[in-house]
């Protein structure tokens, strides 16, 4: 099998999905890590049969019609899919009501869930066939688990974790006004809810910032790292904190690592709550800063977290976090909130999702065709897609991906190296005892033209005679 899987940010979803890969390889088949910016002109070079992509929504729904036209299994394994609404755009009952009446369900060859509740909505109303419905965990997550916690690393230790969750009013990628609310009310979104739900985050952050500058000054001797969102501008933060010493702001490296080596993990409203869970950490909600509306939006880290109503208690419980995470029923907290919505705590997502991939027997059509480079595999493309697809087939992925790279820096950190990948599956595979030696990690290129692309192929070798 040629499977493609779809990256979208590599801070985040790398690791989870070099984990695939190995697993996938492990099983015979070979991977392509496809940085979902160059989606619409790798995919139609590559050669694949299967296609897993990381979200299945208005916004992509015109590529994933064509990928699917063109005969690829199409799979999503959504990157959002655990930190859910009660109601709105992503509540499980919309997100089933849109896949059935979008005409994704036509498309889809299958959906990989990473809990129960979700995989509930998609079955009981019939949103797809059962028999491609999956319950597996996301692989991203298995670093948690005792099985692979051992990669987990990092420099510092004993710092205060501050992570913070407000891409929608401080973005890294998208300075045009209004685009949040756009893309909101496209999700399924009522745009009164937005607009009232805007306000209020952008509040909220102001808040957020001055109480992490309060916390700073009332305890000098704690180390503060703060973690913004990989979606969000450091910037804001830099300049707000700079005038304290024991405050660091850096969003680089895996959020696990800095949870994994952290005191604890202070937040309002973000789904990291779920991995200091599951890494035996005590999340700290600071409920107090919370609206109606930003409580509202995203129920689960408030209910996996301990809650905090005043800045004199958020002191109170730093001073004594030995026995505040003591006091934490970390196993009640999986059981009753986490699992429905995120599956087992034991390493197994990405074998699981390996399993259905290799082992269901289902794989569609070998895709390869230029002419829909051209069009970015769109029915409709801009000019701007139709002039990017032309320069991809005149030069590679690889060079207009780098070119639109140093145009726009704030692209950087989309950016998926072949060392990167190496580095990350020579790892994966020692610790899983392993010959690294057996996988070959490399550049991809056109299977028509030869050119280099901005994927990444991950194979095993040939056995040696």
């Amino acid at each position: 099998m040629r499977i493609g899987w779809v990256v979208d940010h590599p801070k985040r979803d790398l690791a989870g999905s070099v984990l695939a890969a190995y697993q996938l390889a492990l099983r015979g088949a070979s991977v392509f890590i496809i940085p979902m910016y160059e989606q619409g002109v790798d995919v139609a070079r590559l050669g694949l049969d299967t296609l897993v992509v990381n979200y299945a929504r208005a916004a992509n729904l015109d590529i994933m019609r064509s990928f699917s036209k063109a005969g690829l299994a199409l799979y999503v394994l959504d990157t959002e899919g655990g930190v859910l609404a009660a109601s709105g755009g992503n509540s499980p009952p919309a997100m089933a009501a849109y896949i059935s009446g979008s005409g994704y369900a036509d498309a889809l060859s299958g959906y990989f869930f990473w809990g129960e509740r979700l995989y509930t909505a998609f079955n009981e109303s019939r949103a797809m066939k059962p028999d491609r419905l999956y319950v597996t965990g996301c692989p991203r997550f298995d670093f948690a688990a005792p099985r692979w916690r051992g990669l987990l690393d990092g420099d510092r230790r004993g710092y205060l974790l501050v992570n913070a969750n407000f891409p929608l009013v401080n973005s890294r990628f998208s300075s045009k006004p209004g685009a949040e609310r756009e893309a909101m009310i496209r999700a399924g979104w009522d745009g009164a809810y937005v607009d009232r739900f805007l306000a209020d985050i952008k509040q909220v952050f102001a808040q957020y910032l001055v109480e992490i500058g309060r916390l700073a000054t009332a305890r000098p001797d704690r180390d503060i790292l703060v973690r913004p969102h990989p979606f969000e501008s450091e910037d804001v933060y830099r300049a707000a904190l700079q005038r304290h010493p024991n405050v660091v702001v850096d969003g680089t490296g895996s959020v696990l690592d800095m949870i994994q080596n952290a005191a604890a993990v202070v937040h309002l409203n973000c789904g990291t709550a779920i991995e200091a869970v599951l890494l035996g950490k005590l999340p700290i909600q600071l409920e107090y800063l919370n609206t109606p509306a930003t409580a509202g939006h995203a129920l689960l880290p408030a209910r996996v977290s301990r809650a905090i109503g005043s800045f004199e208690q958020l002191l109170s419980v730093i001073d004594d976090l030995d026995e505040e995470t003591r006091k934490f029923d970390f196993a009640g907290v999986h059981a009753a909130h986490i699992h429905p919505y995120f599956h087992r705590n034991d390493g197994l997502a990405a074998e699981r999702v390996a399993e259905v991939l290799v082992g269901s027997g289902v794989r569609g059509r070998t895709f390869t065709s230029l002419a829909s480079v051209l069009r970015g595999t769109r029915t409709d493309p801009s000019l701007g897609q139709i002039a990017k697809g032309a320069a991809s087939l005149a030069f590679g992925s690889a060079a207009t991906e780098a070119f639109r790279t140093w145009f726009n820096p704030a692209r950087r950190d989309k950016r998926i190296e072949p060392k990167e990948i190496g580095r990350l599956l020579e790892r994966i595979a020692t610790h899983d005892q392993q010959d690294p030696s057996r996988f070959g990690v490399e550049r991809a290129r056109c299977m028509k033209t030869g050119l280099p692309l901005a994927s990444i192929a991950i194979q095993q070798r040939p056995e040696r005679a």
